[in-house]
C-alpha cells in the first residue's frame, strides 16, 4: 500500500523538477538572448561612431590637403613673381648701362671740343646761335645726368624693397606650408590609426561590412562637400588665412534636437552624436563638444537650421526632455 502511495508522489516530484528545470533554461536563455542583443547594441553603437569618426578625419584631412594645394600654388607664384623682377631687374640694368655709356660719350665729346663752362662758351662762341647751341648741350647732358641718377636711385630702391618683401613673403610661406604638411602627415597618421582600429571590428564582423563602413566614410565626405558653401583658402589681399587654434573655437549656440530615422543630407545614418549645423558657420565634418550632450560632427544640415544655431539627434524620450538650449559649444 506505501508503494502505490509512494509511486504518484516520485512522478509529482519528477514533474516538478522537470518545470524547474525548464523555467531555469529558459531564464539563461532569455539572459544569453538579453546579453546577445546588448552586445550587438554596444557593437553597432561602436561601429556608428567609428563612421562618425571616419567622416570627420576625412573631412579635415581633405581641408588640410587642399590648404597645402594652396600654399604651394601661393609657393608657385612667389616663384614666378621673382622671376618677373628678375627679367625686370636686368632690363633695368641694361638701360642704366646704355645711358651710362650715351652719358660718357656726350661728356667726352664736350671735353674734347672745348670747355665745359657756360660763361666761357658764351664768351667764346663765335656767334649767338653757336652759343644757344653749346648751351643747349650743356643743359642736354645735364638732363641726361639727372635722369640718370634717378634711374640709377630709383632702380636700387625697387630693388631693395623687393628683394625684403620676398624674403620676408618666402618665409612666411615656407613656415606656413611646413605647418600645413606636417598637419597632413599628423592626420594621415592618425587615420592609419583609426582604420587599424577599425579593422579589430572584423573578428566580430564581416569584413565587408568593414570594408563597406570605410566607403561609405568616403562618400559621406564627398557628399558633404558638396552641401558646404565655397571658402577661400586665402584673405582679401591674397594671404592665406590662418588655421583656427587648435584647442578649438568657442561659439554660442541655440541647441535643438530631432529624433527622425534614416539618413542625413550627407548620408550618414542618424544616431547619437549627429549634428546638424549652418555649414556657413560651422563647416560640415568639425567635431563639436556640446555641454549636456558630449561629443558630436557636424554631420547634418537643415532648412531650418540657418546662423548659430544647432539640431542634435537623440532618441525620442531624450529629444522631448531636451526642448531648447542656450549654450557655448566647442568647435574643433
Amino acid at each position: 500500500m506505501r508503494r502505490r502511495r509512494t509511486r504518484p508522489t516520485v512522478q509529482v516530484v519528477a514533474s516538478l523538477a522537470g518545470a524547474v528545470g525548464l523555467t531555469a533554461a529558459s531564464a539563461a536563455f532569455a539572459a544569453a538572448n538579453h546579453r546577445f542583443t546588448a552586445a550587438a547594441q554596444r557593437l553597432d553603437g561602436r561601429t556608428h561612431q567609428a563612421l562618425l569618426d571616419l567622416y570627420s578625419l576625412d573631412a579635415e584631412l581633405a581641408q588640410a590637403r587642399s590648404r597645402v594645394a594652396a600654399l604651394e600654388a601661393a609657393s608657385g607664384r612667389l616663384q614666378r613673381e621673382r622671376a618677373a623682377l628678375r627679367q625686370e631687374l636686368a632690363a633695368d640694368r641694361t638701360t642704366l648701362t646704355v645711358s651710362q655709356h650715351d652719358l660718357g660719350l656726350h661728356l667726352r665729346g664736350l671735353y674734347e671740343g672745348g670747355t665745359v663752362d657756360p660763361l666761357a662758351v658764351m664768351l667764346g662762341a663765335t656767334s649767338v646761335q653757336d652759343a644757344v647751341s653749346r648751351l643747349d648741350a650743356l643743359t642736354s647732358v645735364a638732363q641726361q645726368s639727372r635722369y640718370v641718377v634717378a634711374a640709377t636711385t630709383a632702380a636700387r630702391a625697387r630693388l631693395s624693397s623687393a628683394r625684403t618683401a620676398l624674403a620676408r613673403e618666402q618665409r612666411r610661406l615656407a613656415a606656413a606650408l611646413g605647418s600645413a604638411r606636417a598637419a597632413q602627415a599628423a592626420l594621415e597618421r592618425t587615420r592609419t590609426v583609426r582604420l587599424a582600429s577599425i579593422a579589430r571590428l572584423r573578428a566580430r564582423r564581416r569584413p565587408t561590412r568593414v570594408d563597406a563602413l570605410v566607403k561609405q566614410a568616403k562618400q559621406i565626405e564627398r557628399k558633404s562637400r558638396t552641401l558646404q558653401p565655397p571658402a577661400t583658402s586665402s584673405g582679401g589681399d591674397g594671404s592665406i588665412a590662418p588655421q583656427p587654434a587648435s584647442g578649438g573655437r568657442r561659439l554660442a549656440v541655440s541647441a535643438t534636437c530631432y529624433d527622425l530615422s534614416g539618413r542625413t543630407a550627407t548620408g550618414m545614418p542618424v544616431g547619437w552624436g549627429v549634428v546638424a549645423v549652418d555649414p556657413n558657420v560651422i563647416p560640415l565634418g568639425s567635431k563639436l563638444y556640446v555641454p549636456g550632450y558630449g561629443d558630436g560632427v557636424a554631420a547634418d544640415v537643415g532648412g531650418g537650421i540657418s546662423g548659430a544655431v544647432i539640431d542634435l539627434w537623440m532618441p525620442y524620450a531624450k529629444c522631448a526632455a531636451w526642448g531648447r538650449h542656450s549654450i557655448t559649444i566647442t568647435v574643433y
